[in-house]
C-alpha cells in the first residue's frame, strides 16, 4: 500500500506508515514520525518520500543526499585522524546542522564560519578551522560516489613580509638566560626548520644522534602524506645529546611534562615564548612558526638549492620555497655555520655527496 499519514494512538504524533513497492518485486516497511503536525504538510512529506524511494530503486541514489555527518563518521573511520581534527569537525557539524552533502556549500562555509569562529578572524584561521576540515570530508565522500567534488572560496592571506632571524638575533634568542627550558628546543627548530607540532611530538625511537638525524613520521607531518628526514646540524645534536632523559617525547615543558598538543602553531609555549622575546628585545611580532622561515632562509643561503630546501623542509612545490630564495642578506654565511656547528669542509663534503 502506498505511504500514508496515520495518528499513533498513543502519543497523537502524525506518522508515516505503509510499505513501498519497488519495480523488482521487494517491499519496504516505513513507518516514521513525520516532520511536521500540520497534517497537509506530513503528507507532502510522506509522497516525497515514496517518490524518492522509487527513484533510487530505478536510477540509483543521488549524489550529494546523504548527511554530512555520514560522510564525517565515514572520515574519521577510514584512517587514525588527530584529536584537533575531531574537535573541529564536531564544531563543524554542530553549526551545520542536519545538512545533506550538496547543501554543503559557500553559504554553509560562511555561516559555520560565523557560529563556530570569533568574529573577524584571520583567513588563515578560516582556512585551518573551517574550509580544510570540510574539505577533506567532501573529498572523501567524493571518492565514494556520495557526492560531487568541493569548490569553496580558499581565503587568501594578505601579502605581508616574511619574518625572520639573523644569526646575531638567533643567538640572543637561544640565550639560556632568556629561558632556559625552551632553549633546545629552540635550538632544534632553527637547526631543523620542523613545524611546532613535529617538534612537539617527536619521541626519541625517531632520533638517531649518531647519525645526525631525526624522522618525523607521516601522521604527524603537515597533510600526513609520507614521513620526513630532518638532518640534524652538530650544534642540535649536542643540546639534544645533553637532554636529561632517552625516552618518549624529546622536548618536555618545564615541569619535566610532555607539551600538550593543542590546535594552531605555538600556543604551548605561548607564555615562554613571549617572555624570551620582550627579554631579548626581539621583534614582538616574530612567531615560533618565524623559526622555520629562519631555517629555511639560511639553508638558501648557504646551498642554493630550492629544490633541496623543498624536499627537506617538507614543503609541496618549489614555488611554496621561492620566498625564501633572496630573503637572507649576503655575507652572513660564517655565521649560519657556526650557529650550526658546521665547519666549512663540512659544508663542501655535503654539497659534493648531494
Amino acid at each position: 500500500m502506498p505511504l500514508k499519514v496515520i495518528t499513533r494512538k498513543d502519543t497523537g504524533a502524525l506518522t508515516i506508515d505503509g510499505v513501498v513497492r519497488f519495480p523488482d518485486g521487494t517491499k519496504e516497511r516505513v513507518r516514521q514520525r513525520a516532520q511536521s503536525d500540520d497534517r497537509k504538510l506530513a503528507e507532502e512529506e510522506a509522497a516525497t518520500l515514496e517518490a524518492t524511494m522509487l527513484r533510487n530503486a530505478w536510477h540509483g541514489e543521488r549524489r550529494g543526499t546523504r548527511p554530512f555527518s555520514e560522510a564525517v563518521d565515514s572520515y574519521l573511520r577510514a584512517d587514525k585522524r588527530r584529536t584537533a581534527t575531531v574537535r573541529r569537525l564536531i564544531r563543524i557539524m554542530r553549526a551545520l546542522g542536519d545538512l545533506t552533502l550538496a547543501a554543503v556549500d559557500q553559504e554553509a562555509i560562511d555561516r559555520v564560519r560565523d557560529v563556530a569562529l570569533r568574529p573577524s578572524p584571520s583567513p588563515a584561521t578560516v582556512r585551518a578551522e573551517i574550509v580544510t576540515p570540510i574539505r577533506a570530508v567532501l573529498n572523501h565522500a567524493h571518492r565514494r560516489g556520495w557526492c560531487d567534488p568541493p569548490h569553496f572560496e580558499i581565503p587568501q592571506p594578505p601579502e605581508g613580509r616574511t619574518l625572520y632571524l639573523l644569526p646575531r638575533e638567533a643567538w640572543r634568542l637561544v640565550d639560556p638566560t632568556a629561558c632556559r627550558h625552551l632553549n633546545p628546543l629552540l635550538v632544534f627548530l632553527l637547526g631543523t626548520g620542523a613545524r611546532m607540532s613535529e617538534a612537539l611530538t617527536l619521541d626519541w625511537r625517531d632520533v638517531d644522534l649518531q647519525g645526525a638525524r631525526a624522522i618525523f613520521q607521516p601522521w604527524l607531518t603537515k597533510g600526513r602524506k609520507r614521513r620526513r628526514v630532518a638532518k640534524l646540524p652538530p650544534a642540535v645534536v649536542a643540546v639534544l645529546g645533553a637532554l636529561p632523559h632517552r625516552e618518549g617525547m624529546v622536548f618536555r615543558a618545564d615541569d619535566g611534562q610532555p607539551y600538550a598538543i593543542k590546535d594552531g602553531s605555538g600556543g604551548q609555549i605561548k607564555t615562554a615564548w613571549h617572555a624570551t622575546i620582550r627579554r631579548t628585545g626581539l621583534n614582538p611580532e616574530l612567531t615560533p612558526h618565524d623559526l622555520r622561515h629562519t631555517w629555511a632562509s639560511w639553508h638558501y643561503a648557504l646551498h642554493r638549492d630550492l629544490l633541496a630546501l623543498k624536499a627537506e623542509g617538507g614543503w609541496q612545490s618549489v614555488g611554496l620555497v621561492e620566498r625564501y630564495a633572496h630573503l637572507m642578506p649576503a655575507g652572513h654565511e660564517a655565521e649560519i655555520r657556526a650557529f650550526w656547528g658546521i665547519m666549512p669542509n663540512q659544508l663542501l663534503a655535503k654539497d659534493n655527496s648531494a
